[in-house]
């Protein structure tokens, strides 16, 4: 294990541990399509959870372009490991936003940057549909009589469930002043009475993400529990700089897997012939033909993804969270040619379990239903174009 990171976290060191631990994170997987708690450790103990958490408070303070090149690498390795970092470096930007004054997370933002702990957000439900798409949220929030609050409630797509340290529940909160429901968003330790997570994450990919279902059960948190950078009136600059890293990092995500999955055609195409003639198959058309299709579908979706994240670099926030989602939508299609491509090139052996390519394959379609869906993309980018678009797809 990689000795535990102190002081301020660079990019370079950041990259330097984790390369360190790809090995052993990759053997893991190819070995067993699952959550490994010792690739967890790793990722706390190499500083990687720390490294988006602003600095005022202990942390990296990572940019956009820095955290999504830590993704990258990772998701070549394990796709879901790199998920469940994506969703914490997504959430954990947001809860410490500096457009939150007085917020009462501050306390939470030292002890994540101290420990190297995970967070991520539970609001999909079983009933209520994904709340990108508007769905109500069925989970409860009643004050006690010590303002404490009261949760109760059943949360789906929990991702990283079991490693979490923290969640963020959103919950419609019971007050009967109120003209018209309001939901918040709560911290809840992921230990504390009440919590319980319920195994039902059975998928063909990203199975390691162990997005289980969370269940509360007359869960008590403070009175200071809310986090205000989940408030339904929360500030415009929250909401683009979430619906950005949320886009790219998932596109990150999407390039890793593909290139992982280039990795493993061309050191196939080292081989030799099937045809019992001598040379190597890289010698033979059809691979030549699928290499650089592999290569052309990467290019336009490192230059897309780069360009996007370029773009962020020394910006507070980003200013067109459309073109963002669009980059999402536009990498994860040019990726799935390359793997499909990839999985060409290597034929039939492309179909065994033993084959990474398999997995590749599996964890890039899972990962295309990770909001916002490509309708929802399309839609905001026609209404964008035709000047109707007044909001973005987060707002």
């Amino acid at each position: 294990m990689v000795s535990p990171l102190t002081g301020a976290r660079t990019e370079r060191q950041v990259l330097a541990a984790l390369q360190e631990l790809v090995p052993a994170i990759s053997a893991r997987v190819a070995g067993e399509d699952r959550p490994h708690a010792e690739t967890f450790a790793d990722l706390r103990a190499a500083g990687l959870p720390s490294f988006v958490i602003p600095a005022a408070y202990g942390g990296g303070g990572a940019t956009l372009p820095q955290a999504g090149r830590v993704i990258r690498t990772l998701a070549a390795a394990d796709a879901s490991a790199a998920l469940v970092l994506t969703m914490h470096y997504i959430h954990g930007t947001r809860l410490l936003s500096p457009h939150v004054p007085g917020r009462g997370a501050a306390e939470l933002g030292r002890t994540l940057a101290a420990t190297d702990g995970l967070v991520n957000f539970a609001s999909s439900e079983r009933l209520s549909g994904a709340p990108s798409r508007g769905g109500a949220v069925q989970t409860r929030a009643s004050r006690g009589d010590d303002g404490s609050w009261l949760l109760s409630g059943h949360k789906r797509y929990v991702t990283g469930s079991i490693a979490l340290d923290h969640l963020l529940v959103s919950a419609t909160v019971d007050d009967d002043t109120a003209a018209e429901p309001v939901a918040r968003t709560f911290v809840v330790p992921a230990d504390a009475d009440g919590v319980r997570i319920e195994p039902t994450w059975d998928t063909f990919g990203m199975r390691g993400s162990a997005s289980h279902d969370v269940i509360l059960d007359g869960v008590t948190v403070p009175a200071d529990a809310v986090a205000e950078a989940y408030d339904p009136e929360v500030a415009p600059e929250i909401t683009r700089t979430f619906g950005a890293w949320w886009a790219l990092l998932l596109a990150s995500i999407h390039l890793g897997i593909a290139e992982a999955a280039r990795e493993v055609a061309l050191a196939f195409a080292t081989g030799p012939r099937g045809d019992g003639r001598p040379g190597s198959r890289a010698e033979q058309p059809r691979t030549q033909e699928h290499a650089a299709r592999i290569e052309l579908a990467l290019l336009q979706a490192r230059l897309l993804l780069e360009d996007a994240l370029h773009r962020c670099e020394g910006v507070p926030e980003p200013a067109d969270v459309v073109q963002a989602t669009a980059t999402k939508l536009l990498v994860h299609r040019h990726a799935s040619d390359a793997v499909d491509h990839a999985c060409r090139l290597v034929g039939g052996a492309s179909v065994w379990n033993t084959s990474p390519l398999g997995r590749h394959f599996r964890d890039l379609r899972v990962a295309l239903f990770n909001p916002p869906n490509e309708d929802v993309v399309i839609d905001a980018v026609g209404r964008a174009a035709l000047g109707l678009n007044e909001k973005g797809t987060w707002t």
